[in-house]
């Protein structure tokens, strides 16, 4: 009894100190923070921990881990950088830079990527002895470099700049928080040389060794005979078919943290199923490996007499299990991630050995402590929330729900285990359910049941059989190939089980973000039902929790469908245009998806969808393409796939592209109403919104041959939306010679008050006449920063500022939002 009432007492303060730690750390973001908020903030949290646990929680040690948290984020989010630092010379222009590779490659099928530990700047003769990191994207897949290497390369040094947006993804912030403040691009493998191999440290460098030749080891055993290529250790090896392409990518994320060769479409797959945290290394595959080792050393330190009576079987293997966790956490490269989990387990195993192991809410919330004091930063990471609100989740229902009380208790049996596993997958499923909707907007219906076949399959199999092929590895390599090579043929029938799931039409749904409110209120609303017969006043907190939600969900209806005004919002997409018309009633038009050419960074699910996500909007009633290129495009092929759409308006002429032709399958296989030019020909009414397309002429296909200025761009589908008194121009890309034959054509109709500026601002756009004919008050350019077109140009803008039109830029401003009542226009910039 007294011990349980010491662990009880050992218990308490910990959870406070975590909130107040947290809250300290959070509270460096708040808008307009200052000292009344720290007070307000810290007397807050006292008085709720003393009124609802009616216990004593001192004010001191809450306010100095408050101050703690406060002040270990300073330094990352207000860094002192030294004159010398390297991000100060960022110009966008060529530099020799000299560094050493402080980070593994990443390698993709198109580029290489790496942190470089910056040495010198040099040009025209001027150099410069520099510190600090860049992160550096060579545009071709380079072999041969590793951690530790000395190298020279030709690149442009580029400020880090967000897609400024709403909402949007702070790129910025995440790099800054890895001590990252600039970013390098290096055109061709040729401008990158190795000046030094890798000189690192013993122990650095045999794991760095031991993961290349365990990456080694997995090309041959996921290889066919034929067709012998080079693998990524430099030895001849063989092509993989399809499905061990797959396994090898998985197999090298399960082992060394390598996620490079993991497809988009295997990522897809995991995602749908509920089982993407398998693919990165985290506190699963952590616990698993130290469960296995601790079993396995109590077993052997139980056929020792003289440990048994020393009571030591448990505590030793505790303490033994550090050894293979630190050794797994190291060859998988020890990322920020990986770290954290490795921490966190350790943590559970010094609780073994110290016999601390019942009080596990504590345990883990020591070990959120030790993660966050050593770095703050990590309470903004994903895997962080994940990894502990998942854990914290299933430690609550072992300990509270007497159901599951129940069954642990008594002899173990298959029906016990088979409903302990998988209410504790539930239990993880639900706990994060919330922050997975947050930041990936999807929820797998099938969770529950694919975590029971794909949990045991690659955390009790795959990896363990991997992990003992590694330590065969120094021993023989042929016993090493042979167990990598069932580890394997393991995962290939695991995966194509995951593949037959995921194709299921209700194995998984997108969803809107929800709001951190909502956030909290799902967790106030979970707690207060789980504890309802132990809480008093459980009642008035459910429906004052109730009250509360129905005021959410009141306002985002009025927000979506009860607004009476239209608004335009310009997304910054980066080179690109997209431009959301939100029509009054709730439907919505998206003209243009924007997108890059080599589609290598996908804006329409990174950008665009996100942004449509945040404003609750799942239905897009019509997608419009106003010409085929690739920055107008690429976006809409993820909108169209992932968003309810009822319609496509577009000039349906057909380039031979992949992503047109993809596009088009997506259409055709969701069954989206295609509308062409002739059907456009009349305006159409959508709640007191007229749209009207304007150009090109219906016949304008068949003129092509004959008009050799008829390109892409010429060919754009030009849009006029207007409502009551106020009206937009909407013309995609067209230049001087599609200008000329509008106005000859419609320049009365053309006049508006708004005029997404054509061509993103460039030279051969914008005509004098043109301008005349639309005499716009306002212009939204949507450009690129400081993008290799030199959009837009200063001639253009010239021709618009001598019209008086004011001018606002998404290179500048970020998303421009343009509302209306129908008489009145408002303009709001992301950026002021």
């Amino acid at each position: 009894m007294r011990v349980c009432e010491r662990s009880q007492v050992y218990a308490r303060p910990l959870i406070p100190l975590l909130l107040a730690l947290m809250a300290g750390i959070v509270g460096l973001w708040l808008p307009n923070f200052s000292g009344t908020f720290l007070v307000v903030a810290v007397v807050l949290l006292f008085s709720v921990l003393f009124v609802s646990k009616r216990q004593k929680v001192y004010l001191l040690p809450l306010f100095l881990f408050f101050i703690l948290g406060y002040l270990s984020l300073q330094s990352w989010t207000s860094p002192r950088l030294p004159a010398n630092y390297v991000s100060r010379f960022v110009d966008d222009r060529p530099w020799h830079i000299i560094g050493t590779l402080d980070s593994h490659p990443e390698q993709f099928p198109d580029r290489t990527r790496f942190i470089l530990k910056a040495e010198s700047l040099a040009r025209k003769g001027v150099f410069y002895k520099v510190s600090g990191a860049v992160r550096v994207t060579i545009r071709e897949p380079v072999a041969g470099l590793r951690l530790g290497d000395r190298v020279a390369c030709l690149a442009r040094l580029k400020e880090i700049r967000n897609f400024n947006n709403p909402g949007g993804f702070d790129y910025r912030r995440y790099l800054a928080f890895r001590g990252i403040h600039a970013s390098a691009s290096v055109s061709r493998e040729s401008f990158v040389i190795r000046l030094h191999p890798a000189k690192i440290c013993g122990f650095r460098q045999a794991i760095d060794r031991s993961r290349q030749a365990v990456s080694g080891l997995i090309d041959r055993a996921t290889s066919t005979p034929e067709d012998p290529k080079t693998g990524s250790t430099g030895q001849p090896a063989q092509r993989a078919q399809p499905a061990q392409r797959d396994a090898r990518g998985v197999i090298k994320a399960l082992l060394i943290g390598d996620r490079s060769e993991v497809s988009r479409e295997i990522r897809d797959v995991f995602n749908r199923i509920g089982t993407a945290h398998l693919l990165a290394i985290s506190g699963l595959h952590i616990g698993i490996v130290a469960t296995l080792a601790f079993l396995g050393f109590r077993f052997v330190l139980a056929r020792s007499q003289r440990v048994l009576l020393a009571a030591w079987p448990a505590k030793g293997a505790a303490l033994l299990s550090l050894f293979p966790v630190l050794f797994y956490g190291f060859l998988a490269g020890m990322s920020p991630a990986t770290q954290r989990a490795v921490i966190m387990v350790m943590v559970f195993l010094m609780a073994l050995l110290f016999e601390r192991e019942r009080d596990t809410i504590n345990t883990l919330t020591l070990a959120a402590l030790v993660i966050l004091i050593i770095c703050p930063t990590a309470l903004f990471e994903i895997s962080f929330q994940l990894s502990f609100t998942a854990v914290f989740a299933i430690l609550y229902m072992l300990k509270h729900f007497p159901f599951v009380v129940g069954l642990r208790g008594g002899p173990p049996t298959v029906y016990k285990r088979l409903v302990l596993f998988l209410l504790v997958s539930a239990a993880a499923i639900l706990g994060t359910f919330p922050i997975t909707l947050y930041y990936f907007n999807q929820t797998s219906l099938i969770g529950i049941l694919t975590n029971c076949f794909m949990v045991p399959v690659i955390g009790f199999l795959v990896v363990p059989a991997g992990l003992l092929a590694v330590l065969f590895l120094p021993i023989s390599a042929t016993i090493a190939l042979w167990i990598m090579k069932g580890a394997t043929v393991i995962l290939e029938g695991g995966m194509g089980l995951a593949i037959f799931f995921s194709k299921w039409p209700f194995a998984a749904v997108r969803t809107v973000t929800p709001t951190l409110i909502e956030i909290g209120l799902y967790y106030a609303l979970a707690w207060v039902l789980f504890n309802f017969r132990q809480t008093r006043r459980a009642m008035p907190l459910v429906i004052g929790l109730a009250i509360v939600a129905l005021a959410d969900v009141g306002y985002w209806v009025s927000e979506r469908y009860g607004r009476r005004e239209l608004r335009m919002t310009v997304i910054d997409v980066g080179q690109g245009s997209s431009a959301l018309m939100e029509l009054p009633g709730g439907p919505c038009v998206l003209v243009d998806g924007g997108g890059f050419y080599d589609n290598r960074f996908d804006v329409g699910a990174r950008v665009v969808g996100p942004f449509l996500w945040k404003r609750k909007i799942a239905t897009v009633e019509i997608l419009v393409l106003s010409h085929p290129d690739s920055d107008h495009l690429n976006g809409l092929l993820s909108i169209a796939r992932h968003f309810n759409v009822r319609e496509v308006w577009m000039n349906q002429e057909h380039p031979d592209t992949e992503p047109y032709r993809d596009f088009l399958q997506i259409i055709s296989e969701k069954n989206i109403r295609v509308v062409g030019l002739k059907d456009l020909v009349k305006s159409r009414m959508i709640n007191g919104v007229r749209f009207q397309v304007l150009y090109p002429p219906p016949d304008f296909l068949e003129r092509k041959a004959e008009d050799g200025w008829r390109t892409k761009n010429n060919n754009s589908l030009v849009l006029k939306v207007s409502f009551q008194d106020i009206s937009f121009i909407l013309p995609g890309d067209i230049e001087a010679e599609a200008e000329n034959e509008l106005t000859s054509l419609a320049c009365t109709a053309l006049k508006s008050n708004v005029l997404l500026v054509p061509h993103h601002g460039g030279q051969n756009s914008s005509t004098h006449e043109f301008l005349k004919c639309v005499a716009p008050d306002i212009g939204a350019i949507s450009s690129g920063w400081k993008n290799i077109f030199g959009f837009p140009h200063q001639k253009t803008l010239k021709r618009y500022q001598a019209q008086g039109c004011q001018i606002f830029r998404t290179d500048r401003h970020g998303a421009i939002t343009i509302t209306t009542d129908g008489t009145h226009l408002t303009v709001k910039p992301f950026l002021l």
